[in-house]
């Protein structure tokens, strides 16, 4: 009987423990799982923040400045900017897609560093020729700016963030507006999506900001399409901005030697 009684005993005792361990368990799973899906979670709200393109703070500043793409064409950071997707961010083939004024393909694979609750560059997908090959982290200000942090040097790039696209961007900043010329009375108007109303027969403009094949000076295309095109299609003015004035003069552009005479004669656009 006493033999039952023990046997009984210990078999509720291992019940018991066993219950214990099995609960233990799963507090320690479920306490695993809740910061997982904290980590993702903050992983995907910053991804969402970052979401779009950045624009070198240092060149858009100067431009701002100086009312000049051309005075303003050096920039201190790594490349003119870049763009993160966010539906990509935490995959596997996360990538910062880098540009410079002439050409892309200045690009980094990325991801997210739990531990830094940032995103850094995939340092473990490197490849031989990286645009990026020494280790970067992305820290946010929650705000506009975005900065590119490189540990090994201590050196740090600034990026604004750009709602449009590098085009708009510039356009924005230095030509959009209502315009007149003289005593006459129509409206000159130039949208920063690149449309322009009532300058001669155009309806549609870009700005340089690649400069080179004979073109060393702020310059604007004309175009008498709605949709830029070639260079070559178009109408080339010099522009130089004033506080109160857009002031242009015709190029007689030779695509073909990259030779271009800049006119003597200057229009002179007054800002409404």
């Amino acid at each position: 009987m006493n033999k039952l009684i023990a046997s009984l005993f210990l078999t509720l005792f291992l019940f018991s423990c066993s219950e214990k361990n099995t609960n233990t368990d799963n507090v320690q799973a479920d306490s695993i799982q809740t910061t997982n899906n904290s980590t993702i979670n903050a992983g995907a709200t910053l991804a969402d923040k970052l979401d779009g393109l950045w624009i070198s703070e240092s060149y858009l500043k100067n431009i701002e400045t100086r009312q000049s793409i051309y005075k303003s064409r050096e920039y201190d950071s790594k490349v003119l900017g870049f763009s993160l997707d966010k539906k990509t961010m935490l995959s596997d083939t996360a990538m910062l897609e880098g540009f410079t004024t002439h050409e892309g393909g200045y690009s980094s694979l990325i991801k997210y560093d739990t531990s830094k609750g940032k995103f850094v560059n995939n340092l473990e997908k490197v490849s031989e020729y990286a645009a990026f090959p020494e280790p970067f982290e992305l820290n946010y200000d929650g705000g506009t700016i975005l900065e590119m942090f490189f540990p090994k040097t201590n050196k740090t790039d600034r990026y604004r963030k750009v709602d449009t696209n590098l085009d708009t961007e510039l356009r924005r900043i230095l030509i959009a507006g209502d315009y007149k010329i003289g005593n006459d009375g129509s409206v000159i108007h130039f949208d920063s999506d690149g449309k322009v109303q009532n300058f001669q027969d155009f309806k549609s403009y870009e700005l340089v900001y690649d400069f080179g094949e004979g073109i060393e000076y702020d310059a604007i295309i004309f175009f008498k399409d709605v949709k830029a095109g070639n260079w070559v299609d178009g109408v080339t003015y010099t522009f130089k901005k004033t506080p109160n004035s857009l002031r242009l003069q015709y190029v007689n552009t030779n695509w073909d030697t990259m030779e271009h005479k800049i006119s003597d004669e200057v229009l002179v656009l007054e800002k409404k």
